[in-house]
C-alpha cells in the first residue's frame, strides 16, 4: 500500500505535466505544446512563483517559541528529517532537516510536557534496522534529555500511521503539542485531532522567508526553487488525498 502511496502522486507532480506536453508535442507534432512544456518549466522554477504557491500551502503564520506554547500531556515529534546513508561502518544517520528534533527538545527543556515522543518511521525499502525513533532517541540522550522521558511508537510509514501509534502508545483523548514541518501541519494535526487527540500545534521548519523583498532574483529560475514548488505541490496532494479517504 505504502508503494502506491508514494508512486501514485508522481503521475499528477508539475513535472509530469511538462513530459505529458512533450509527449504530446511529439504525438501531434505541434509545437505550441513544445513552446508551454518550456514556459512551464521556466515559471514553475521562478522563486517568485514557488514561493508564493509553497506559501498558501505552509500558511502565514509566524514561528512560535516555547513561551508561547501551554503544558501539554506530551510533545509528538513526527519523522522525516534523518536521512541513513552509506558508511564505511554500515549505515550512518545524517539531518536533512532537523528543526522538528529541535524543535521537540526545546520544548522538553522548558518543562512544557514530562514525555517526548518520536515516531518510528521506517519504510520497507530503508537499509537499516533502526527506526527514525530510535535514532531519534540516541540524539536527544547525547542532548541531555533523559531516557525514562522519551517514547517511541511502533513502525510507521506515513502520517496517518503515526497518529494511530501514538494513539496506541499512550492513548486517546490527551493534550498534546504536536511538533512538524509548518507546510505538514495542517493535515498533521487534522489526522491527529481524528484520534481524539487535543492538539496544540508548534510548527517548524519553514521553507519561505516572509521578510525578504522581492528582486530581480525572483524572476530567474533555478532547481531549489523547482525543487520547492513540488514539496508543496506534494503536500497539497496529500491533503486532497485525506479529505477524500
Amino acid at each position: 500500500m505504502i508503494y502506491l502511496h508514494k508512486i501514485l502522486p508522481v503521475f499528477v507532480m508539475p513535472i509530469m505535466l511538462i513530459i505529458y506536453l512533450l509527449i504530446f508535442a511529439l504525438w501531434k507534432k505541434n509545437r505550441w505544446p513544445i513552446y508551454t512544456a518550456i514556459a512551464c518549466l521556466y515559471i514553475f522554477s521562478t522563486p517568485i512563483f514557488a514561493s508564493n504557491f509553497f506559501q498558501l500551502v505552509e500558511g502565514s503564520e509566524l514561528r512560535k517559541t516555547p513561551k508561547d506554547m501551554p503544558n501539554a500531556e506530551a510533545i509528538v515529534v513526527l519523522s522525516g528529517m534523518i536521512n541513513q546513508v552509506k558508511s564505511t561502518d554500515g549505515v550512518y544517520p545524517e539531518w536533512g532537516d532537523p528543526d522538528r528534533f529541535f524543535g521537540g527538545i526545546e520544548l522538553f527543556k522548558a518543562g512544557k510536557a514530562p514525555k517526548i515522543i518520536f515516531t518510528g518511521g521506517k519504510m520497507p525499502w530503508d537499509i537499516t534496522n533502526l527506526t527514525e525513533g530510535e535514532i531519534l532517541r540516541l540524539f536527544a540522550i547525547q542532548q541531555g534529555m533523559p531516557d525514562s522521558a522519551i517514547l517511541i511508537t511502533s513502525n510507521v510509514e506515513n502520517t496517518a500511521d503515526e497518529a494511530k501509534a501514538v494513539k496506541s502508545l499512550i492513548g486517546g483523548n490527551k493534550k498534546m503539542i504536536l511538533v512538524t514541518s509548518a507546510y505538514h501541519m495542517a493535515r498533521s494535526k487534522r489526522l491527529f485531532e481524528k484520534q481524539g487527540f487535543s492538539v496544540v500545534d508548534y510548527s517548524v521548519d519553514f521553507k519561505v522567508d516572509k521578510s525578504q523583498k522581492t528582486t530581480l532574483m525572483d524572476f530567474l529560475p533555478n532547481a531549489d526553487s523547482f525543487r520547492l514548488l513540488n514539496t508543496g505541490y506534494k503536500e497539497l496532494i496529500g491533503k486532497i488525498i485525506y479529505l477524500i479517504f
